[in-house]
Formats: structure tokens, sequence, C-alpha cells
């Protein structure tokens, strides 16, 4: 009489459960973060930008962000989201194979490639958000989840922990081919995801040979100016977005009342009598200042002589000191402050810009020790850089800036004027206004498109103190 075959174990399934939970909650995530940057994008605010240090729009207006949209087709929450979706299909194989009776090997030790990846990925991404020194509270969550899909693939599956000689060929099949599958899935909305704006990108290359900065009272060495553009021709290089917001912009501008300024300016680039006239204030930790004043040094270096003055004024964003700010912070002289007294020390020295641009390229790693190492680098010495930051008319300089913006109920920072006239942050619409040489009944912006409602998304929310 024959004995019959003992009947297997049943394979354990409760670690297969728990990672398809993970991956669904990962693919979710990454979809609200999606739809997060569809709405930075569209010039919104979003949930996760709450202050300087802890804004999930510094890492995805990052370069590297940039660079993987750029190269892959793709945001980095489309590929968080093709991550989700390949685990949730390689657990959900693991669960249909157990239930069949089939071996759950290819599922099981996919899930583990997976979950190495994951690892590889979020250490590369946590190197490049702490290097911009922000705090990505999305990104965090994400971490969290994949973090512990790999606590579970690799302790709460059965079997050996890396595929065996003939099991190779099984696992990639069904890892790679699902990964395939959901990225190809996402290359029509990310194609279709706005890439994040690259600073001069609307304007034409730059010739490299140096000459003097007519009419600047501070005259830095730019680069030669390239042949002029007409307006007509920089519109039409225009996608339909900009020609839109640039008639919003232009419809506000039309309607503002200039005012007149309050004090005459400390330092200025370009003549005083330009047709545009450009007064900011930044804060040398707002990302947003950082790309008004790379935007700026491309329009100086494009725009005919003459059409173009830009005066800097500081709205540092800390209450050390700036009066319109609660003071939070220590005795010690924060970054803020420092960047904001070097800057007045730094005016009507031949490098103004040049160092000032300095400070803010090294945003993602400034501190007290660099302001000062940037500072001292051109005309001005450290000894009599540090003199003049503790002097009293410095701070007295700086007062003026805080009380000049107040006049127009400052939100946040960068504010930005045009001719007496609040605008907001827009390059394009300030390029266009050189062109114009400030005329805005010029022809050529009569074939922009009739401007939108106030309220339908051309208005500027400041950004607002932290």
């Amino acid at each position: 009489m024959s004995k019959k075959a003992p009947t297997p174990a049943p394979v354990p399934t409760r670690g297969a459960l728990a990672l398809l939970v993970l991956g669904i909650l990962t693919s979710a995530l990454a979809v609200y973060q999606w739809v997060e940057l569809l709405t930075l994008r569209a010039g919104g605010s979003t949930s996760c930008g709450i202050s300087e240090h802890v804004n999930c729009e510094t890492v995805w207006n990052s370069d590297f962000a940039s660079a993987v949209h750029d190269t892959l087709g793709v945001p980095i929450a489309g590929l968080g989201l093709v991550w989700g979706l390949t685990a949730v299909g390689l657990a959900a194989l693991y669960l249909a194979w157990a239930k069949a009776g089939r071996t759950v090997r290819p599922a099981a030790n996919g899930l583990r490639l997976l979950a190495l990846a994951g690892v590889g990925s979020v250490a590369v991404f946590a190197i490049v958000s702490a290097r911009l020194g922000v705090v990505c509270p999305t990104c965090m969550g994400t971490y969290a989840l994949v973090l512990a899909f790999a606590g579970v693939a690799w302790r709460g599956l059965p079997g050996a922990l890396l595929p065996q000689a003939g099991e190779w060929g099984d696992t990639l099949k069904w890892t790679v081919g699902l990964a395939i599958v959901a990225f190809v899935a996402m290359q029509m909305p990310g194609r279709a995801t706005p890439h994040a704006p690259k600073a001069g990108a609307f304007l034409p290359p730059v010739a490299s040979t140096p000459a003097t900065s007519p009419g600047t009272s501070s005259p830095d060495v730019p680069s030669a100016p390239p042949p002029p553009a007409t307006l007509e021709a920089f519109l039409a290089s225009l996608p339909p977005d900009q020609l839109q917001f640039i008639s919003d912009v232009l419809a506000m501008y039309r309607a503002a009342t200039p005012k007149l300024a309050a004090y005459s300016p400390r330092t200025l680039f370009g003549p005083a009598d330009a047709p545009v006239k450009v007064l900011e204030w930044t804060d040398s930790k707002c990302p947003h200042c950082k790309a008004l004043v790379e935007e700026l040094a491309l329009i100086k270096k494009h725009a005919p002589a003459g059409m173009l003055s830009v005066e800097a004024r500081q709205f540092p964003l800390d209450g050390q000191c700036n009066p319109a700010i609660p003071n939070r912070g220590p005795d010690a002289l924060s970054v803020r402050c420092a960047a904001a007294r070097a800057t007045v020390c730094l005016e009507g020295a031949k490098d103004f810009w040049t160092l000032r641009e300095k400070l803010f390229a090294a945003q993602a790693f400034l501190d007290t020790d660099k302001v000062m190492e940037i500072a001292s680098s051109g005309s001005v010495a450290r000894p009599q850089l540090e003199a003049c930051m503790s002097a009293p008319e410095t701070i007295g300089k700086l007062r003026q800036d805080v009380e000049y913006a107040l006049k127009y109920n400052i939100q946040g920072t960068p504010l930005v004027l045009v001719n007496g006239r609040e605008v907001p942050p827009s390059a394009a619409f300030i390029y266009a206004m050189v062109l114009a040489a400030g005329n805005t009944n010029a022809p050529a912006f009569a074939t922009l498109p009739p401007p939108r409602a106030r309220g339908a998304g051309n208005g500027h929310e400041g950004h607002a103190h932290p």
C-alpha cells in the first residue's frame, strides 16, 4: 500500500500582505507629491512649503530634480510611483502564486531586489536634500515607507535572501518587466508635467568678451552685450503660458499707480534715468530670491545699453535684525543678518554685484563663515568688512531698507518694483519691459492674449516670512 506524499507547508503570506499595503501607501504618497508639484508649477503654493528650511519646493526645483525629469521624462515623484506600482505588482503576484500552490521565489526575490533599489535611492535623495540645506516633509514620509518595506522584505519573506542559481531569469523577468510597464505608463503624464524653470531659459546665449557695463555707479566687468533683441522676436519665442502671464502682469502694471521713491539709491546698476527701473528686496536664504538674482544677472547682460537700472535692498527674514519679524533666534549673529549687513557694507565696491551673486549662488551651504569668506574675497578686505558690519551706520541702512519695504506692505520676499509699481518677480516681464524701453503701449504688446481677470492665477502671492 503506497503512502500519500506529505502535504507541503503553506507559504507564509503575512509579509507579502504587509508589502502590498506599503506599496499602496508609497504609490498614494507619490501621487500626492506629483499633484503638489503640478500646483507649484502652476504658480500656487504647496502644503509642504512651510519655511526656508522645511520646504519640498526647494528640492523639487533643485538642479538634481530637474536633471532627473529632463533625462527620464518623469519627475522624481513619478519615479516614486513607478517603484510603488512595481512593489504592488510583485506583492500581488506573490499572494496569487501562494494561493495557487506555485513557487513564490521569483516574486520574493523581486521584492527584495526592489527594496535594495529603494534604499539606494533613498540614500541618494537624502544626500541631495541635505546638501540643499532643507527638509522635505513628504520626502521623509517616502523614506520611512521605503525603509519599512526593506525591513519586511528582508525579514518577513521565506527562503534565501538572494536569488539562487537558476532563479535569476524569472526574478528579473517579472521585476524588470513590471517596472518597465509602470515606467512607460508614467511617460505621458511625466512629459505633460512642466519642468522647473531654468535661469535665463528664455534668453539667447551671451557673448563672453569682457566689457565695461555703461552707466553703472558700482561697475562690475560683465560679458559684452549680445546683438540687441527686439520685443517682437522675444515675444514670438515664448510659449503660450508665458505670453498669458506677461499679459496678466502688464494689465496689473498699467492699472497700478506708481509711487515716488522714498529714498535715493545707495548703489545702482545702470543709469539713474533708465526707462526701466527695478527695485528689489531679498533675503539671502530665500530660494525665490536666489532665482530672481540669477535671472536679473542674465537680463543685465542682455539689456540694451541705458535701458535698465537695478537697485538692491535687504529684507532679512530674521527678527534679530528685522524689527518687522519676531525675534526668536539666538544672540549670535545669524546667517541672514550677517549676509544682509555684509551686502550693505559692499555697496559702492566695484565688485558689489559679482559678490552679491556669489552669496546667492552659495545659498544652499551659506552660514556666517561662508558669508564672511565670500564677502571678503573681492575688493573689500575682511578687517574692513568686519568693522563695517558692526557699525551703527550699517545697522541704520538696514533699518531703512526694512522701513522702505513696509511702505509697500511687504508680505514676503522677494518684493519687486518696476518703475514704482509692485509686480511679480517675473524675469520674462522685466525683460519684455526693457526691450519695450518701458513703453507699455509698444505695438508688439498688442499681440499678447487678453489679460485674465484678477484672481484667475495672475496675482502674486508673497513668500511668507518664517
